[in-house]
């Protein structure tokens, strides 16, 4: 898929010596993998000097591309809870017809991304792109929410000696 047609060739059986009948070649149009196979036509005279030319069709198939074509990538995300949702980034080159699914287990999959929001240890999340004229890419990266540093300050407090103590408290 996506490469220039290979030269159009056909196989001439049954003349003598150096003789030729002459042809032509074309195919159907088409440049998906879906539509694979596509006819190649040959076309001529019939009757050509000493030979009565029969055409035969041929096809030309149209394979899918490499995985590595789709241009998947997929970035993780790691930083400090903040109380919002986050996940992994991924896209790729061939937008049209593409379609991205994720995963957490790498068996059932989704075209909507999992996010978390509270602290998170090294999830990975699976990413596949699949498209009918690629071979399907596949990638990972992980989300990790790292917890958020909070101090706790107990306030200085004083008191008279004999007095109850006062309410302790921090910032």
């Amino acid at each position: 898929y996506g490469d220039a047609d290979p030269e159009l060739t056909a196989a001439v059986s049954g003349t003598l010596g150096t003789d030729t009948v002459t042809y032509s070649l074309s195919r159907a149009e088409g440049e998906t993998v879906e539509g694979s196979p596509y006819t190649i036509t040959p076309a001529g005279e019939a009757a050509q000097g000493n030979y009565a030319v029969t055409y035969k069709t041929g096809t030309l198939t149209i394979t899918k591309a490499g995985a590595a074509d789709l241009g998947l990538s997929a970035t993780g995300y790691e930083e400090v809870y903040d109380a919002q949702a986050h996940g992994i980034a991924a896209s790729a080159t061939v937008t049209e017809g593409t379609t991205i699914s994720y995963s957490t287990d790498n068996e059932t999959w989704s075209e909507k991304a999992p996010t978390w929001t509270d602290v998170t240890e090294a999830q990975t999340v699976y990413v596949k792109a699949e498209n009918p004229n690629y071979e399907t890419a596949a990638a990972s990266a992980t989300v990790t929410i790292n917890p958020r540093p909070v101090t706790v300050t107990a306030e200085n407090k004083t008191k008279a000696y004999g007095d109850a103590d006062p309410e302790l408290t921090a910032a």
